[in-house]
């Protein structure tokens, strides 16, 4: 008897040890939203099949909370080594009368053990790192056979995927496995009701935005200054790309690595789809992009950055708050347009408002991921979110609408009002028709005969230029042929002495010295004859100077060096007549290997003439002003290019100011005082050279130093 009590009280005894020793999960009862396993687990690096057995001694283990973040368990390496987790769990026979399931979240490729028996496997565990796949069931309802003993051990094989990413954007978690134990009608029934809440939310969505969009987009398309239509389009296809994304993750997708790139790019999609509601709002107010607005813009690189990078609530200070700060902006916008009294402003300036509102209601409902199961929260924390997100746009569109209605209200009354008037006008319009139509035959035939008047006085007045510069010209070519005329007349004297001598010669019968007399005659008769064709010519130059025709000119092949050593001695001779005072340097430099080219000789003459006059006319204005050292100088030079012949003359005159400088080739425009200038010699100059002889007249002058013009005429 006393050794059946010693075994009694020892067995006891040992009990109570190992039960110390080996901590047990106890589920006594089971209420609707199930019970989460999250006490009493033991984990061990490493892998061994024997950790499955429920007869495997874990009580060396070190305890864990596996439904804590990973980055809170700084103890379970993240490099793709094999870890275990083990729960010893009882369950009242009551609760064991319902079939069970587990609805599981994890981060980890896993194995799942009850009593030594694989139950389930997600993902792909291997030794080999790189091969590792993790995987996550997102409460998908899975079978859980527990048997009718009093301690069951549930074992799970696991492994971190090593080298990616994780994110908590959009409120998720990342634990090593969050498990909940349900009876099974339990779990399908929330699974089925959350992802069907979770579709049909999604699904509104979705619809919102395509109607938001398609409308947006065809009323740009109608009108594309208005801007704002633009904007307001752009951002619901971005978010409407976020949507779709977001959908993708949490219903199709559960490999844990993309988590972090998907969550990452709808994020992305919402920044640039709340910037561009910012910009839509700036259009309709019609408001320049103030401080705030660029504030705001530099904010996008940060927020992006905090998205990805800054684990835990990094995301919150980058896409929501970039969100808060556009809202708070917009509601800053809106307030000012209804303090201005911009119309139906306050519509826009509510919706903002209100939009914060269900923000701050949706904030204060709690975290979505760890309120997933109650589903009536749920419901109305996602209508929070909806509302804060289609406020803005909605009561935008609304004032759009408005706007629209009182612009085609206004219109139809200016409608109404003109179709009031053309019925007025309409007998006031035909009486005045025939009046009109006289009017207009008496107009036209006046200003056919003012046309008519206006090209004679041009032909005139262009005629008179011709005339002007042929007066000009008249005083050189006086000079230029009073040299051959004495020439002419010296020799006549000095052969008619030669001829009363011959005569004495051939009287004494000396026809010796007769003959040297006659050869002597013959060479004064020939130089008599030379210079006589030079004043011929330069009659004939003058001649053609004055005529009036084009038709009578034809191109020749001359030499430009020589036309433009004639007209700047005829122009100095010229000036040099009309005033004794005048006087100036002239400098040459010619291009001896010119080629001739075929031009119309008076015509590039006249263009010379009147260059070079201009130049005259500079240098002796300046000299005027008794400037000290100053010695007015004109050049003229020739040069070969590659398809062209270049004449340039330079000046060292007051030069042309920058204001007039584009005017001076239009006709009637000139800077000498009235009576001095008719304002064509350059227009005439233009047409001459550019369409006369496709060639180019251009000119470059520095104000207070000088000008110079160039003529390019084509070989």
């Amino acid at each position: 008897m006393k050794n059946k009590v010693f075994i009694f009280i020892f067995s006891l005894f040992a009990y109570l040890s190992f039960a110390q020793n080996r901590a047990v999960c106890r589920i006594d009862s089971l209420p609707q939203t199930g019970v989460v396993l999250d006490k009493g687990w033991k984990w061990q690096a490493g892998d061994d099949p024997e950790w499955a057995k429920a007869d495997f001694d874990d009580s060396e283990w070190e305890s864990i909370d596996p439904t804590n973040d990973i980055f809170d368990l700084p103890q379970v390496p993240k490099t793709g080594q094999i870890g275990w987790l083990r729960l010893h769990l009882t369950i009242h026979s009551t609760v064991l009368q319902n079939q069970l399931a587990l609805i599981i979240q994890q981060s980890i490729a896993s194995d799942y053990f009850l009593n030594g028996k694989l139950i389930h496997s997600f993902g792909k565990i291997s030794a080999n790192p790189s091969q590792i796949q993790a995987f996550d069931p997102l409460w998908k309802p899975v079978s859980f056979p527990m048997s009718k003993e009093n301690i069951q051990i549930l074992a799970i094989r696991f492994a971190l995927e090593p080298g990616i990413s994780y994110t908590k954007i959009f409120e998720t978690s990342n634990p090593i496995t969050n498990i909940q134990v349900l009876n099974i009608e339990s779990a399908i029934n929330i699974y089925t009701n959350i992802r069907a809440f979770t579709e049909r939310y999604t699904m509104i969505q979705l619809g919102v935005w395509i109607m938001l969009f398609v409308i947006n987009f065809i009323f740009f398309l109608a009108n594309r200054n208005n801007k704002s239509r633009l904007y307001f389009s752009v951002f619901a296809l971005l978010f409407l790309i976020g949507d779709v994304m977001q959908l993708n993750l949490y219903i199709l997708e559960h490999d844990v690595a993309n988590k972090f790139y998907v969550g990452n790019w709808v994020f992305v999609m919402y920044i640039f789809g709340e910037f561009s509601l910012m910009m839509a709002i700036y259009a309709v107010f019609e408001r320049k992009r103030d401080l705030i607005f660029w504030i705001i813009f530099g904010y996008i690189i940060p927020a992006i950055f905090l998205d990805a990078f800054v684990y835990g609530h990094g995301w919150q200070f980058g896409g929501p708050m970039l969100e808060i700060f556009v809202h708070i902006n917009i509601i800053r916008m809106a307030i000012i347009a209804v303090v201005k009294k911009k119309r139906s402003a306050i519509i826009i300036a509510v919706g903002a408002v209100a939009s914060m509102l269900f923000f701050a209601l949706f904030l204060r409902m709690g975290t979505f991921y760890n309120h997933y199961f109650l589903l009536s929260l749920t419901n109305l924390r996602s209508a929070y979110y909806f509302l804060f997100l289609f406020s803005i746009p909605i009561a935008a569109n609304i004032y759009l609408g408005l706007d629209f209605a009182f612009i085609n209200k206004i219109l139809k009354q200016k409608l109404d009002e003109n179709e009031k008037l053309s019925k007025e006008k309409q007998q006031i319009l035909a009486t005045q028709n025939e009046t009109l139509e006289k009017q207009v035959t008496e107009r036209t035939t006046e200003l056919k005969n003012s046309l008519s008047q206006l090209k004679s006085t041009q032909s005139q007045l262009i005629q008179s230029e011709k005339l002007a510069s042929l007066g000009e010209v008249t005083a050189g070519i006086a000079h230029e042929i009073q040299n051959p005329l004495n020439f002419v007349n010296n020799f006549a004297e000095i052969s008619a002495e030669m001829l009363v001598e011959m005569e004495e010669e051939i009287d004494k019968g000396d026809t010796i010295e007769a003959k040297a007399i006659a050869a002597d005659l013959k060479i004064n008769l020939e130089k008599i004859n030379h210079h006589g064709k030079r004043a011929s010519n330069i009659v004939k130059g003058m001649l053609d100077h004055s005529r009036q025709g084009r038709d009578e000119m034809h191109r020749v092949s001359k030499d430009i060096n020589a036309l433009a050593d004639e007209y700047l001695r005829l122009a100095y001779h010229g000036l040099r007549a009309k005033d004794s005072s005048f006087n100036a340097t002239m400098e040459t430099h010619f291009d001896v290997a010119l080629p001739k080219i075929e031009v119309i000789p008076q015509d590039i003459g006249r263009v010379l003439l009147n260059l070079i006059n201009n130049a005259f006319y500079a240098v002796n204005e300046k000299a005027k002003q008794g400037i000290e050292g100053y010695q007015p100088t004109v050049t003229v030079s020739t040069c070969k290019l590659d398809a062209a012949i270049e004449i340039k003359v330079q000046d060292n005159g007051n030069g042309i100011p920058d204001a007039i400088k584009e005017k001076i080739f239009q006709p009637f425009f000139t800077t000498k005082p009235t009576g001095q200038g008719t304002g064509l010699g350059l227009s005439l100059a233009y047409d001459i050279v550019v369409k006369g002889h496709r060639g180019k007249l251009e000119v470059e002058s520095t104000e207070g130093e000088g000008t110079e013009f160039m003529v390019k005429l084509p070989i």
